[in-house]
């Protein structure tokens, strides 16, 4: 069990609006902050961060909560695991003990072996790059000749793989780490593939490679890439790692957590083919740039990069190869909204050879010079010479409109059209059916996708039930419930739910000259024994009157902190639209805020819930009625009942509710 001391602190030293701005660029908006959600594909920054609360909430997806529950979501991580995470990040102590494997789920488990398995190998690799014989003496003079000075290799935490096929198997087996971890975290591979996940069966993925660590936006390690500098030999140039619970290629890019501040800063990100790349020109001061670690360029990193910029360009090789993967890129980007353009090199040349030859200054001329739109792009390759080729041309103004249709914003999709139609001599009118009948088909495709997704979910079976934060490894079993009082307590307690939201917005309000809301809303349910019943809210109100009763203090800040209730508090701390000052002083007499009405609005919800287990008694008597077999049951049964509606009308003619 980690104190809550630990957790205090944490909340006390990571600012939201820092621990958010790791994994989004936020821009100020009044006293919050506003940023694109990450956990959906946002146009609008509909996401709003609230340092003065500790909160975030996105007003399109819907997800909200604190520090906690914003790691957990984005890193797939336990509530424990959420908590290790940000007290490593700002150097809190966790003693050895207080987080307690058996109480995570087993994937989180699962996570945690594999990240540690990871961040060991990089730790080796390092220093075997920096130590070794075989790193001193033959590669890191390799780096050194391609112009990778020690301060980069640190910043990129460089390695070397062992020379032995079972080098950093026997490594990881000395340090603790299991056959299984290693192999779940792609440091090892099956030499036979029938064979069991046992030592005589695996070696290393990495042999005599230098390795470059793959990181993820927060700078965790997720995998690696392997560059071999052998000539004399049939392996491939580049290996990378294997996809695993905590690696997939297609959601990262290499190089975000070391350029994302610059690339925030300046607006703008390079993206580029390999590794070299990205390690040459940010050693040589071009930091915002990344590259896509071996894999073609995706949606989800699409919406990464939006995040930190609208704005990328893309650095490709000008021979087939990389013109080809810059027209294949082009789509993908234009769709995620992004502004795009491309700079080709010359044939014999690719970014990290360019900037080493020629200089950071004569690299950025060139780039800003030979940067040019998709249109401009497709016509240069497309067309070539042939500017008068009526059948070139209509196959290049085609390409250009298959790219056009992938833009979501109509008045860019305009302004191409424009411009392709002046550029080609084409009349828009025809330019404009041709992206249309894209668009069509854009639309039938993500269609098809959607049914089959469906069709594979319904093969799956229905999903799980909704249940608790992330972390808690608790699963109601509905078939032990059998009172009436169960079976309602089993429902969306929408009386309960609003009470509690109450309970959130106006704790520590005055209520009266005796006392404040806490105090009223604790003594209601204590004197009339109404205390929330369902699995989704008994236990958070008991747990909140436990912690008024010991502190004699309860606010926003409480329920903001507590991990069962810090959902529901992004929720209704989170003002999505305000009154301006100019319309509550115009209009003050007429308009009536939540400030205005919070007392009423206590007590109507307090009513509400005595009304709910109201229905809870009569429902409970009429079982008794039913099974009744003296008449002197039966009169007390009808005693009760005649009384419980007596008190029903009393709190519907209070709240104007009308019973049928």
């Amino acid at each position: 069990m980690i104190p809550p001391a630990v957790i205090d602190k944490i909340f006390d030293v990571a600012p939201i609006e820092e621990v958010v701005g790791e994994y989004v660029s936020l821009k100020r908006a009044g006293a919050n902050y506003k940023g694109l959600c990450p956990f959906h594909d946002d146009k609008n920054a509909s996401m709003s961060v609230s340092p003065t609360k500790g909160i975030y909430k996105c007003f399109s997806c819907g997800k909200g909560g604190n520090i906690f529950q914003f790691i957990m979501e984005h890193e797939g991580l336990s509530y424990p695991l959420a908590i290790k995470h940000l007290a490593d990040r700002y150097n809190i102590e966790i003693e050895e003990g207080q987080i307690d494997v058996n109480e995570l789920k087993e994937e989180a488990r699962v996570k945690e072996g594999v990240y540690a398995c990871l961040e060991f190998a990089r730790k080796h690799f390092y220093e075997r790059l920096n130590e070794s014989q075989d790193g001193k003496v033959i590669y890191k003079p390799y780096l050194t000749e391609r112009g990778i000075n020690q301060q980069t290799i640190d910043k990129f935490s460089i390695g070397l793989s062992g020379t032995q096929k079972n080098h950093l198997l026997q490594e990881g087996i000395k340090n603790g780490y299991t056959v299984q971890q290693l192999y779940d975290a792609g440091l090892v591979k099956k030499i036979n593939d029938d064979g069991g996940i046992v030592e005589g069966n695996l070696r290393d993925t990495f042999i005599e490679r230098i390795v470059f660590p793959i990181f993820n936006v927060s700078g965790r390690v997720l995998g690696f890439g392997g560059r071999i500098i052998k000539k004399d030999t049939k392996a491939p140039k580049y290996l990378n790692s294997p996809e695993t619970v905590v690696y997939e290629k297609r959601k990262e890019l290499y190089g975000l957590s070391v350029s994302k501040n610059d690339i925030r800063v300046k607006d703008e990100v390079y993206l580029v083919e390999g590794y070299m790349d990205v390690v040459s020109l940010n050693q040589s001061g071009v930091e915002n740039v990344v590259a896509a670690s071996g894999t073609a360029f995706t949606e989800e990193q699409a919406r990464l990069l939006k995040r930190f910029t609208h704005n990328i360009t893309m650095l490709f090789d000008g021979d087939t190869a990389g013109v080809n993967a810059s027209l294949k890129h082009v789509k993908t980007l234009l769709g995620a909204d992004l502004n795009v353009k491309v700079a080709l090199f010359p044939e014999d040349e690719d970014p990290d050879s360019f900037i080493q030859k020629r200089g950071t200054s004569e690299f950025e001329n060139y780039v800003a010079q030979k940067s040019q739109n998709f249109i401009q792009l497709i016509t240069e390759v497309k067309m070539g010479e042939s500017k008068n080729d009526p059948i070139k041309k209509a196959e290049t103004a085609r390409n250009i409109a298959e790219n056009i249709a992938a833009l979501p914003d109509p008045l860019k999709r305009a302004a191409f059209i424009n411009e392709t139609a002046s550029l080609l001599e084409i009349p828009e009118r025809i330019l404009v059916d041709e992206v249309n009948k894209f668009k069509l088909d854009n639309r039938k495709q993500k269609e098809r996708e959607q049914r089959r997704e469906s069709r594979m979910a319904e093969q799956q079976g229905p999903p799980a039930p909704d249940g608790p934060p992330a972390g808690f490894d608790y699963v109601p079993d509905y078939t032990d419930f059998k009172t009436p009082e169960a079976l309602l307590a089993n429902k969306k307690n929408h009386q309960e739910e609003d009470l509690l939201k109450s309970l959130i917005l106006y704790a520590d309000r005055e209520f009266d000259e005796e006392q404040n809301v806490a105090q009223f809303i604790f003594n209601e349910l204590e004197e009339d024994e109404i205390w929330p019943v369902s699995e989704e809210f008994a236990a958070i109100f008991k747990e909140a009157y436990s912690y008024w009763q010991e502190h004699k203090v309860l606010n926003e800040l409480y329920f903001i902190r507590n991990a069962s209730t810090c959902k529901l508090a992004a929720e209704v701390l989170s003002r999505r639209h305000s009154l301006s000052k100019g319309w509550e002083e115009n209009f003050e007499k007429i308009v009536k805020t939540d400030e205005d009405n919070y007392k009423h609005e206590v007590v109507q919800n307090l009513n509400y819930l005595k009304l709910n287990h109201i229905e809870m008694l009569m429902k409970e008597n009429q079982e008794k009625l039913q099974v009744a077999e003296t008449e002197e049951d039966i009169m007390i049964c009808q005693n009760v009942h005649a009384n419980l509606q007596e008190f029903r009308k009393k709190i519907t003619d209070q709240i104007g509710t009308v019973i049928l």
